[in-house]
């Protein structure tokens, strides 16, 4: 039995159908998320993340999981074509 996709694989399938393949590949998160990720990363490794911070960083982690599966998902449409 398949497990039921998860809500965030359910927005990326939407932002893979909804954006021109090639365009989702090709986009980049943010430098400055990518900024605040790293600076987050290492107020957790140093032990004073606070708890706005670490709900903060979840956020950034999602996000990044979902333009992943969704460009994945692009992928394999290219593919099929």
């Amino acid at each position: 039995m398949t497990a039921a996709p998860s809500a965030f694989d359910e927005i990326a399938r939407l932002v893979a159908t909804g954006i021109e393949p090639e365009k989702l590949m090709a986009y980049e998160i943010p430098a400055y998320l990518t900024e605040q990720y790293i600076a987050l990363v290492a107020k957790e490794k140093a032990g004073s993340l606070s708890i706005g911070e670490k709900n903060e960083l979840d956020g950034l982690l999602m996000i990044n999981h979902v333009i992943s599966m969704a460009k994945l998902m692009a992928i394999k449409k290219l593919a099929a074509t």
